[in-house]
């Protein structure tokens, strides 16, 4: 989100036309404005660090297909490979050989 404020100070336009242009709501670009500008009205009077507002991307996930597992395998370390029908058996050998030698 700071991108993207940071992209709208430098396009000129006003706070809604930016939003209206992204399809994001003003309400939502000014909520965020002013959790960066108190955020970083702490940190110049010197608040606490646990005060400090972290993000962190969080990546999308991936839509596999869903097919029920034919076969789990649960490892002395915990892992749990679940193996499709249809798996390769020489693949499936050598990730239970990697997760057997890292863990």
């Amino acid at each position: 989100m700071r991108r993207v404020l940071a992209r709208w100070q430098r396009s000129g336009l006003t706070l809604r036309e930016f939003g209206a242009k992204r399809g994001i709501p003003v309400s939502t670009l000014s909520w965020w404005r002013q959790v960066f500008r108190r955020a970083g009205a702490e940190a110049e009077n010197g608040a606490a660090a646990e005060n400090a507002v972290v993000f962190t991307e969080v990546p999308k996930r991936v839509n596999l297909p869903r097919t029920p597992p034919v076969l789990e395998i649960v490892l002395p370390s915990g892992h749990l490979v679940r193996v499709p029908a249809g798996a390769d058996s020489a693949t499936l050998q050598r990730v239970l050989q990697a997760l057997q030698t890292t863990c």
